[in-house]
């Protein structure tokens, strides 16, 4: 082989060498193009379910709130209605 072939040889490897690096690279760049994307989107995401938990946070306790009113009506309606029979008891007695 001459020095001519040679260097053709080197020249053409260099090349394949430096497409391949360069497809590797662009590749690369549309990956983390495409990661950055999803996670964005998962970012925004993130931000409505946490909003969304905050509202159903705010239910949950006023629901619970409205539970502990509800059971004390219901234990004083109880009261009254006890009392209520215990003096038809007392008059059905007489």
């Amino acid at each position: 082989m001459n020095m001519t072939a040679v260097k053709d040889q080197e020249l053409t490897l260099a090349a394949d060498t430096f497409s391949a690096l360069e497809q590797r690279v662009v590749r690369t760049i549309e990956l983390l193009r495409t990661e950055r994307e999803q996670r964005a989107t998962l970012e925004k995401q993130m931000g409505t379910v946490k909003e969304e938990l905050e509202l159903h946070v705010m239910e949950v306790s006023d629901l619970r709130r409205q539970l502990a009113e509800l059971n004390k009506e219901r234990d004083a309606v109880r009261q009254r209605v006890e009392r209520l029979l215990e003096n038809l008891d007392a008059i059905a007695a007489s």
